[in-house]
């Protein structure tokens, strides 16, 4: 059986004003997963990238730390969905930057106040009934990974996408037959630059492994492993 390896890209700069930006950590952690398959002697196969400019920065210091010359070919499909937009049709005041930061930073507890507002957003745009109200609705999202996912599987042999967790979920989501609410949860869950295994072929597909930061964990660094 082949595999196709998803990995999540590294740290991004959560609420700077460009969040599509790999922060100094992201970029560590991605030189860490090439520098770990390196030296374990795996190959990378046919790879793929995302077309953020985090998933492609993923990849480059990936192939930075794998020391080899390596190209990764653009899957337009595998683009994350528009989080600012999803929280901006909840909190229209959020579309002012700015004014979510200062409400962030002046709640007691910061990353419970986002992780509330978010899931409040993600909910309503799960639930349907409002899709028009959105740049791209939830079920046009999760079409247009499971697509792309489908024809990665078509092209076959062993495949390494670089991507986001969103996109991640959706194809867990497709495999595992998970609901919305589960899919949602299971994003929340997985790691910056961290793998997950997918065994496939013809007639067959399977979940090897989820959410492996073993490049990290061998570092004994607990500030390698984040998930925003």
């Amino acid at each position: 059986m082949a595999s196709i390896y998803l990995v999540r890209h590294g740290q991004a700069s959560f609420g700077a004003a460009n969040y599509d930006q790999l922060s100094p950590l992201g970029e560590r952690q991605c030189r860490l997963l090439g520098e770990w398959w390196r030296a374990r002697g795996f190959q990378a196969g046919r790879l793929l990238c995302g077309p953020m400019h985090r998933h492609r920065q993923s990849f480059d210091n990936f192939a930075a730390g794998y020391g080899q010359a390596v190209v990764a070919a653009d899957v337009p499909g595998l683009a994350e969905f528009d989080h600012e937009n999803v929280i901006e049709v909840h909190r229209p005041e959020f579309a002012d930057k700015a004014a979510m930061v200062k409400f962030i930073a002046e709640h007691p507890t910061p990353r419970q106040a986002f992780h509330e507002f978010f899931t409040q957003a993600m909910t309503r745009w799960h639930s349907g009934g409002l899709d028009h109200e959105y740049n791209e609705s939830w079920p046009d999202f999760r079409r247009r990974v499971v697509d792309a996912f489908r024809e990665i599987q078509r092209e076959g042999g062993d495949v390494m996408v670089f991507t986001s967790g969103g996109a991640i979920a959706v194809i867990l989501q497709e495999l595992l037959g998970l609901d919305n609410h589960r899919c949602f949860a299971l994003n929340g869950t997985i790691a910056n630059s961290s793998v997950t295994r997918i065994l496939y072929r013809a007639d067959e597909v399977s979940l090897h492994s989820f959410n492996s930061t073993a490049h990290l964990e061998v570092h004994d660094e607990p500030a390698l492993i984040t998930y925003r």
